[in-house]
């Protein structure tokens, strides 16, 4: 393939600097860069270097990845909707797919936990004893081996995040030690390092919403009828913590609470027993204080019919893309108050589970370069 990427003629666009080429590269939609790969040899090499993956990250459009089981399928595929918001009124969805084998591991129905500046954390092996950290765009993967003699315990979950600083990727593994003994554990696993290493007691995970990492940190909530705080991993420090609440701990949520970040901070989107069709949006303006919080979104879809509404994301021209049942993505309109169009359906589906999902150009072969193998 080498002998085909000729380099191309000594033009004006061969002239430019490497960071030129870098900031016009980035701003193409993925698939258009990754066409570009085949160009000639200074565009691959472009691309394939770790100062590439940053400045694409910062400009890569909002994307919804959807984990779906096909109806009497053992493999997932996994369905990726990047929202391109156009100049005018309008926005285009571009759609790929990752399959198994070719931008996904080789095994049956793993399941997917979380993802970090384009690397997906997936959960698979026969007692889910073995972590997938996945770039599916660069078809490439590693794996990381869990002490068997601790899959059995309660309450697993792991997670992938990246320090502040973005020098080090870490799998967070959150766990029981028995079903009587309710203090979870937790032990981190440092990419490059070969090993899990306790970081002592910490807050069970349980659940991690569409997107919940900032500032270096993921974000959950613990709460039943009213939320009692919201809790936070830090991987640089590799400590947990908690922040303070929006003021709406008063008894009266119905369960429905979803954490993410609109705008670059840090929300909450809760709906009460009594107006079960008001979908309240909180935002912490300021991170880690609880005066900064504020009420900026109260809306009321129009598809009563549905059980669950989940805001994804926030578009420019207040628009909202909204997850109804697990299934549909619409596009709502807030300040004219009414439904914009549909975006994504479902269908012919046993399983689906979504996840916010930007993709990247960070590469395994650069930040897992301690790992015994990079597959592709």
């Amino acid at each position: 393939m080498d002998d085909m990427k000729e380099e191309v003629p000594n033009t004006i666009v061969t002239k430019l600097s490497a960071d030129v080429m870098i900031d016009i590269l980035s701003r193409f939609p993925v698939k258009t860069i990754l066409s570009f790969r085949c160009v000639c040899k200074t565009w691959l090499r472009i691309i394939s270097d770790k100062d590439f993956a940053n400045p694409h990250l910062s400009r890569s459009p909002p994307g919804i990845l959807i984990k779906a089981l096909p109806e009497g399928g053992i493999s997932s595929i996994f369905h990726l909707f990047q929202i391109h918001e156009e100049t005018g009124k309008t926005f285009k969805v571009e759609r790929m797919e990752f399959v198994p084998e070719t931008n996904l591991p080789a095994t049956a129905n793993i399941e997917l936990m979380n993802s970090c500046n384009g690397l997906l954390c997936l959960s698979g092996g026969e007692f889910r004893n073995v972590i997938h950290v996945c770039n599916p765009i660069l078809c490439e993967h590693i794996e990381i081996q869990v002490d068997d003699r601790k899959t059995c315990l309660y309450g697993n979950y792991f997670a992938l995040g990246c320090s502040a600083t973005g020098n080090q990727y870490k799998v967070l593994w959150t766990f029981y030690q028995n079903d009587r003994h309710r203090c979870p554990k937790a032990e981190i696993y440092a990419i490059k390092t070969g090993h899990w290493r306790s970081v002592g007691n910490g807050f069970s995970i349980g659940r991690l919403d569409f997107n919940t990492s900032l500032h270096g940190c993921i974000h959950w909530a613990r709460y039943e009828t009213s939320l009692e705080c919201i809790c936070s991993f830090d991987f640089e420090s590799e400590q947990f913590k908690r922040l303070p609440a929006p003021p709406i701990c008063d008894g009266n949520l119905d369960g429905f609470i979803r954490l993410g970040v609109l705008k670059d901070c840090l929300s909450v989107t809760v709906r009460k027993w009594d107006a079960p069709y008001e979908i309240h949006v909180w935002v912490m303006n300021e991170y880690g204080v609880q005066e900064s919080w504020s009420k900026q979104i109260l809306f009321k879809p129009d598809y009563h019919h549905f059980i669950s509404y989940e805001p994804l994301i926030l578009l420019r021209r207040g628009k909202i893309l909204i997850l109804l049942d697990g299934e549909l993505v619409v596009c709502y309109n807030i300040e004219k108050i009414r439904s914009w169009g549909r975006i994504i359906k479902s269908e012919n589906m046993e399983d689906t589970h979504a996840i916010a999902y930007n993709p990247s150009f960070v590469s395994l072969h650069h930040i897992a370069a301690g790992e015994e193998q990079v597959l592709r």
